[in-house]
């Protein structure tokens, strides 16, 4: 994936053509109902399934009776594209609690009014916590700072009455710091390499995260603990599951899951953070 430079000099690695063309941001009228939020953290945080020795991808991947495929994908799509957006607005000074905001406005623009998860967006050290940490409000992004966007927007589709979630997250830099830019490709490498593996040996979730792991330190990075990957689907998906990517003992089917991964740098000194669909 190719990196390009935002105009506000933010390293980013957005494919250029998104096939849904959004409006440009505009202030948010004030008096809008606020976003509602289905869960303060991921899935990570929610508890598996009890009693379950055998599991049963026909229970686990179990999606509504109106899902359409596609709507999923569309979501994606969107919530990338709108991820350019935001992170085109960053700016140097502005708040990990600033750029929450900023991101719920931008979304709020495009339609979007729910989330199933709120915007993570870290800085500097920050990119080290996972979703499972408190957020450092008042830390702000200086020059040259690796950054990260978590976003988790649920979109609507009128036509079907049904609502699907987004899920999508990267690493990026204001900026230049050569080694912070290098973990972050590292991080989009790795699941590249992971989300081919699948598709040629049909590997389980759990040859996924331990494949995962070991290539992280031939890397000569840290891959960070649960943040193990979850389901998606149609909004909101802990109905059908809560069981966590890195634990299936079976062949995820496409499109349905989550692969997600953080690194960090030995040292501890930032990481980087990615997710898309499976």
């Amino acid at each position: 994936m190719n990196t390009t430079e935002t105009t506000n000099n933010v390293q980013s690695a957005i494919e250029p053509n998104v096939e849904f063309n959004l409006n440009s941001h505009s202030k948010l009228l004030r008096g809008d109902a606020p976003p509602s939020f289905e869960t303060e953290g991921h899935s990570a945080n929610q508890p598996h399934e009890v009693g379950v020795l055998v599991q049963d991808p026909k229970l686990l991947e179990a999606v509504g009776p109106q899902f359409i495929r596609e709507g999923l994908i569309s979501a994606r799509n969107k919530t990338k594209a709108v991820l350019e957006i935001i992170l085109a607005e960053l700016k140097e000074g502005m708040t990990e609690g600033e750029a929450r905001e900023l991101a719920l406005s931008i979304f709020a623009d495009h339609g979007v009014t729910k989330h199933w998860h709120r915007p993570y967006i870290r800085f500097g050290k920050g990119t080290t916590l996972t979703f499972n940490d408190p957020m450092q409000i008042d830390s702000k992004l200086q020059m040259n700072d690796p950054l990260y966007l978590d976003l988790g927007p649920v979109w609507n589709d009128p036509d079907y009455a049904l609502q699907y979630e987004g899920d999508y997250g990267d690493t990026f830099v204001l900026g230049e710091n050569k080694e912070a830019s290098l973990c972050a490709q590292a991080a989009r490498t790795l699941f590249q390499e992971a989300q081919y593996k699948w598709k040629k040996e049909s590997a389980t979730g759990i040859q996924i995260y331990n494949f995962l792991k070991q290539r992280a330190q031939e890397l000569n990075y840290n891959l960070v603990k649960n943040v193990d990957g979850h389901r998606i689907g149609d909004f909101p998906h802990h109905k059908y599951s809560k069981e966590h990517l890195a634990n299936l003992e079976f062949t995820p089917s496409g499109v349905l899951w989550i692969l997600e991964l953080q690194i960090n740098d030995p040292q501890n000194r930032f990481g980087a953070f990615f997710e898309d669909l499976l």
